[in-house]
């Protein structure tokens, strides 16, 4: 057991290079964003007036704003399908797979797909969801349609199904440590008072797995927010979100209208990973 006590000064000394990485990997980048978003004036350069007129603009847009709410609500949906997936396929590793090898075996299955990055794999979704693609053949082998579905891409509903098979291992893997984490006592003496499995789930392994389902989603909330490849390549140029206009702000050097939306952007991540971590204490997962 270390015998550092917390707050004191070997405790900061051992944070410090962490710290300095953070605030040069992380910090500064984002200040510099959020800089470059008050230029005013017409040429481009520190010399620049600092003015709010940039963002007056953007939200003076009604397209703008409701691109702001399309991608919480896209974002809300992908969150609640990746977090019942994801807690089922938790359930299922923990609870019902006996053996440790193929538990071990399963779960590296999911991961395999984040072993390439996440151009890649967007990319890689493409010949599933196109007309002559393999979802669509195996729908006319079955005998389900006759001609091909042109709905799977370039349409919000491939998007959906690419990032919920991306961000569904995000959903799970915290599930699956907290699961573990719970002594099987508790269950058998919850049993053996005689309360339903259904209770059982209600009353003591949820509430025991809610940090690990909110660490999950946050990750998924902040992956699909800032999730621009799939939707660039599966919507091809139908489909917009946030960090699709700050790539076509940037491609057409218009560097401070990037800049606010990636302020904008941020900012929606930092309410929202807010707002998780008001509902419950996630320091609970290391413990």
């Amino acid at each position: 057991m270390s015998t550092i006590r917390p707050r004191s000064l070997p405790a900061y000394l051992l944070a410090l290079p962490a710290g300095l990485w953070m605030f040069g990997a992380v910090v500064m980048p984002a200040l510099l964003i959020l800089w470059v978003s008050l230029w005013g004036g017409t040429a481009f350069g520190p010399g620049n007036p600092i003015t709010l007129a940039n963002y007056e603009r953007f939200f003076a847009n009604a397209s703008y704003r409701g691109l702001i709410a399309n991608t919480f609500l896209h974002t809300l949906m992908l969150m609640a399908i990746t977090g019942v997936l994801g807690y089922g396929i938790a359930y299922f590793l923990v609870m019902k797979v006996r053996s440790r090898a193929w538990r071990t075996a399963l779960f590296l299955a999911f991961i395999i797909p984040f072993w390439t990055s996440a151009l890649i794999r967007a990319i890689a979704w493409v010949p599933f969801l196109g007309v002559n693609g393999v979802i669509n053949q195996a729908l006319m082998g079955l005998g389900i349609t006759e001609r091909p579905i042109e709905i799977f891409l370039y349409s919000r509903t491939g998007i959906s199904m690419a990032q919920v098979s991306l961000y569904t291992l995000m959903a799970s893997g915290p599930v699956v440590y907290m699961l573990a984490q719970i002594p099987p006592s508790l269950r058998e003496a919850a049993m053996t008072l005689k309360a339903p499995p259904g209770v059982v789930f209600r009353r003591v392994i949820f509430p025991l797995t809610l940090p690990g389902v909110v660490i999950g989603q946050v990750l998924v909330f902040l992956s699909v927010m800032a999730d621009f490849a799939t939707v660039q390549w599966i919507g091809g140029n139908k489909i917009a979100l946030l960090p699709n206009l700050i790539l076509n702000f940037y491609e057409g050097a218009q560097l401070r209208a990037a800049a606010v939306v990636s302020v904008v952007l941020m900012a929606c991540m930092l309410v929202g990973t807010f707002i998780a971590m008001r509902v419950v204490d996630i320091r609970k997962l290391g413990t």
